[in-house]
């Protein structure tokens, strides 16, 4: 099984970040799963960081063609499944209506496992904005029953870069808002942005006041696994309705040398 899986992040900006990443998921894929990643076009946020430019909803649009050209690459180029690894889910269901190989996201798949872990879950993130962002999402997905509202914690993108090889200064502010949280009545954490996420889970971090912590990368990567299963039996996604109604290939085609949309798309890198 491969899954090409999609960072929001440069790969030349945290290269820390996806060596990582690649580690451990040789540690949380079954035995034959290998794990491509791909990032962003270097230089695509300018001078700001991808958390600033995000929370923008024209930015975060430009952003997503990005991951849409690269759903297309997967399934051109054999993949079994596409992985994107941002909490926000980006580009998802257009992903899904794009593409006939599954497609999976990390907020949904981390929400959709606090749900067997837990009644109540709430999302952790940082950078103003993405609580409001996240908090739509849940809505959009249906889970505004089972999460609490979504927690900013204070810390920018630097603060939880750091936080990879050196968790202390970024532990603080995340266990404050953890245990807010589970006091109000969460009983599993969703550490928001992956960027997060790894930090945490790299500080050894999996449980809370008893409350379990989502780790963003085994969510995403076993939930792929289990939707390419699911895929060889027979079951993919359905195909009705207005929001999985897939193009057909020449009009897809059309479009995509009409912008010029092949020009774009980088190549996946191993570690």
């Amino acid at each position: 099984m491969r899954i090409l899986f999609q960072s929001l992040i440069e790969m030349g900006r945290t290269p820390g970040y996806f060596s990582g990443m690649q580690e451990r998921a040789e540690k949380i894929a079954r035995p034959g799963v290998q794990v491509d990643f791909v990032g962003m076009p270097e230089g695509l946020y300018g001078g700001s960081v991808p958390s600033e430019v995000l929370k923008y909803p024209y930015m975060a649009n430009m952003a997503e063609q990005f991951i849409l050209d690269n759903a297309l690459r997967a399934e051109a180029e054999g993949y079994d499944v596409f992985a994107i690894g941002s909490v926000q889910d980006p580009a998802l269901e257009q992903a899904r209506a794009l593409v006939d190989i599954p497609v999976v996201g990390y907020g949904e798949s981390a929400m959709h496992i606090a749900c067997s872990l837990s009644s109540k879950f709430a999302v952790l993130v940082f950078q103003e904005g993405f609580d409001q962002m996240m908090d739509l999402r849940i809505r959009w997905l249906g889970l505004s029953e089972r999460a609490l509202p979504t927690a900013l914690i204070e810390a920018d993108f630097n603060l939880v870069g750091s936080g990879l090889t050196h968790a202390e200064p970024l532990l603080e502010p995340f266990m404050r808002a953890a245990r807010r949280a589970i006091r109000q009545g969460a009983e599993a954490i969703i550490p928001g942005q992956l960027y997060l996420s790894e930090a945490i889970v790299r500080a050894g971090v999996t449980r809370i006041d008893d409350a379990p912590i989502v780790d963003g990368l085994s969510a995403n990567l076993k939930m792929a696994e289990i939707m390419a299963d699911l895929k060889a039996l027979g079951i993919g996604v359905t195909r009705r309705g207005y929001q999985h109604a897939r193009p057909p290939a020449e009009m897809i085609a059309h479009a995509r040398r009409i912008q010029k949309r092949d020009e774009h798309i980088p190549h996946p890198s191993t570690f």
